[in-house]
């Protein structure tokens, strides 16, 4: 930990920071810059007469930075920090702070082109689904949110999305700010000086979000093709990974029928399989134990508990593929002690098969004590482990807590408790 005081303070504010926090880092930090700037301001208005708090005016004493999160490694994402700001009597007010910074909201207005210009009819909005670990949510419906970029365009993953998904591009001039129009500038000194826009948690966080609105009128044909585009139903000629059958076949009375089923379209030519699941047993001093992974899944719409898995490549085998997945997406290296028959995961609706690569992993190995995963731009794992004598209890926990339970492991957790209740 060290310390430093806040440049330009009278009297001085020290300022304690954590050991992976340096002083040139935080005072650069834009979400910081503006916080500090507002509540100095802020304070400085206690000096005038009219103010509640002129007889006996609180002050910044000092400010403890408790901790921080970086994004990607390197760029300062949030900063939780402790501020004292108490009067002569020693009277303090919360100074629990959450510091993000400031974003946008977009409120994006599409209607026909063939109504009237000034009616209100058939207008529709545009929201978006964001995964909200904080709210609990992994499908949050919400108003599309980002930044502006130094252009003055609407920047930002939802903006990336709008973007791909209809083509439309949000210019700065066709912005208009709700927030400036409804919530007018401090007009004096005296006055308090904060964002022109809505503070959804002063209670605890520094966030700031203006409201912008955008419309526009688009040929109705276009708006209905937009229309739920993120969640409709696939059309065959775009499916990339899996596509719809129908099967004819004779029963065995000789009876002919049809069976409509879907199949994966990525199986290699020269493979018998789709893909690998990975039993991965880590070695540790405790007892054997299953390695695992949650990973959000759309179709179930919940993260799901799972072993690790992948599909095989062209010229790959099943313990090739197997190693090479451990390895991308937890970081282990192991080695494969037996490969399954092949097996299929849901026989009645998909062709889908796999074999059932058991590896063992020895703790003990430098590779294994610093793990680097090599995850795609769209994977988010989180890997755990679990004791193997446990496993059965362990899943009823994580259904409980509203996880999706992978029938891999679901069954091997099975398999492991009959083995115990019949001694086998």
């Amino acid at each position: 930990m060290s310390t430093f005081i806040l440049p330009n303070s009278e009297p001085e504010v020290p300022i304690n920071l954590t050991s992976d926090l340096y002083p040139d880092q935080l005072l650069s930090f834009p979400a910081f810059k503006t916080w500090i700037e507002t509540l100095q301001q802020s304070l400085a208005t206690q000096a005038y007469e009219s103010h509640i708090f002129y007889d006996d005016p609180y002050r910044l004493r000092k400010i403890d930075v408790q901790s921080v999160d970086f994004f990607g490694g390197k760029r300062l994402g949030f900063v939780k920090l402790q501020a004292e700001v108490s009067n002569e009597r020693g009277e303090k007010l919360p100074g629990s702070v959450f510091l993000r910074g400031g974003s946008v909201g977009m409120m994006l207005i599409l209607q026909p082109d063939d109504v009237p210009e000034q009616s209100e009819e058939d207008k529709q909005v545009i929201l978006t689904f964001q995964p909200r670990i904080p709210a609990g949510s992994l499908s949050f419906p919400e108003l599309p949110a980002g930044m502006l970029d130094d252009s003055g365009s609407f920047a930002g993953g939802a903006a990336k999305e709008i973007v791909e998904e209809t083509g439309l591009e949000i210019p700065a001039s066709d912005l208009t700010n709700m927030t400036k129009l409804g919530i007018p500038a401090g007009p004096s000194d005296s006055d308090e000086h904060l964002q022109q826009a809505v503070y959804p948690s002063p209670g605890g966080c520094d966030e700031f979000i203006p409201i912008f609105l955008w419309q526009k009128r688009v040929p109705r044909g276009q708006l209905k093709e937009w229309q739920g585009k993120l969640t409709e139903p696939l059309m065959i000629k775009d499916a990339r990974w899996t596509k719809l059958v129908l099967t004819t076949y004779k029963d065995p009375l000789g009876k002919q029928r049809t069976w409509e089923h879907a199949e994966r379209a990525t199986r290699p030519k020269d493979s018998p399989i789709d893909g690998v699941g990975i039993v991965a047993i880590l070695q540790k001093a405790s007892g054997p134990e299953l390695l695992l992974q949650k990973q959000f899944r759309p179709p179930v719409n919940k993260a799901v508990v799972e072993i690790p898995a992948g599909l095989v490549d062209a010229g790959e085998s099943a313990a090739e593929s197997a190693v090479r997945e451990l390895r991308e997406e937890t970081g282990y290296h192991g080695e494969v002690s037996e490969v399954s028959p092949v097996m299929f995961n849901d026989p009645g609706f998909c062709n889908t098969n796999l074999n059932m690569v058991h590896v063992n992993v020895d703790m003990n190995l430098p590779e294994n004590q610093n793990l680097k995963p090599e995850l795609e731009d769209n994977e988010f794992i989180e890997v755990f482990s679990l004791p193997l004598r446990n496993l059965y209890a362990e899943c009823k926990k994580l259904e409980d807590e509203g996880y999706a339970i992978d029938a891999r492991v679901g069954t091997l957790a099975e398999g492991i408790e009959l083995a115990r209740r019949w001694r086998l």
